[in-house]
């Protein structure tokens, strides 16, 4: 299990034991109302819930990205970063953060540089 995976495990783990269970649930509740609102199935909009969270770890594991300034969306496995940051370098981290996640088809830089 890498190290991605265990984290994403662990952040499940403590919402559930930590009475945030219906949060946990929560999870599955919204698949199926966001899975009648788009064009993905259950399973698409599963995984894309999957590959946020996982994408969101990575981020906050990268200590010279900010992670908090970069929002995640992510569509039939296609994932776009937004938000304003402070170098190109820190752009670049995050897009390639992004782009190391298993199971990302391909990733939209929505991100801008700000002084």
């Amino acid at each position: 299990m890498n190290t991605i995976s265990r984290i994403s495990l662990s952040c499940f783990l403590v919402c559930c034991c930590s009475g945030c269970w219906v949060a946990a649930a929560g999870v599955g509740a919204e698949a199926g109302y966001v899975a009648t609102q788009d064009d993905r199935t259950t399973k698409e909009t599963l995984n894309d819930q999957f590959l946020v969270s996982a994408v969101k770890t990575k981020l906050i594991a990268t200590k010279k990205v900010p992670a908090l300034d970069v929002n995640v969306d992510a569509f039939k496995g296609t994932i776009t970063l937004r938000g304003a940051l402070r170098s190109e370098e820190q752009v670049q981290l995050a897009l390639d953060a992004a782009r190391s996640v298993g199971g990302v088809k391909a990733v939209e830089s929505k991100l801008v540089v700000v002084q």
